[in-house]
């Protein structure tokens, strides 16, 4: 016989278990489906994380919407103020213009 047929024969032939495989093999199977009844992330605690982390990015949405708009409704008011003080300030021009055409 070839030796790398007697290599495969003696890696192959049947061999009596260790004392206590049975028990050890019973263990780790009752170990998995515990885990698999009871997972570390289940899928509510997954959906509860997803909702949290939705929440604050519709937070921080919201709360940055409001401060643009807080900030465009500045801008507009100071917009309006800049008109105002050009008309006044036009309207005192033309008013020292005519006094000094009539003069």
């Amino acid at each position: 016989m070839d030796p790398l047929e007697e290599q495969l024969k003696n890696a192959l032939r049947r061999e009596q278990p260790r004392a206590g495989f049975a028990v050890r093999v019973r263990a780790r199977v009752a170990v998995r489906e515990e885990t698999a009844r009871h997972p570390g992330w289940s899928s509510l605690a997954r959906l509860r994380w997803v909702m949290a982390i939705l929440l604050c990015v519709g937070l921080v949405a919201g709360v940055s919407y409001r401060h643009g708009k807080v900030e465009r409704e500045r801008g507009e008011a100071a917009k309006q103020q800049v008109y105002v003080a050009l008309r006044l300030a036009g309207a005192k021009m033309q008013m020292a213009e005519s006094k000094v055409r009539n003069f």
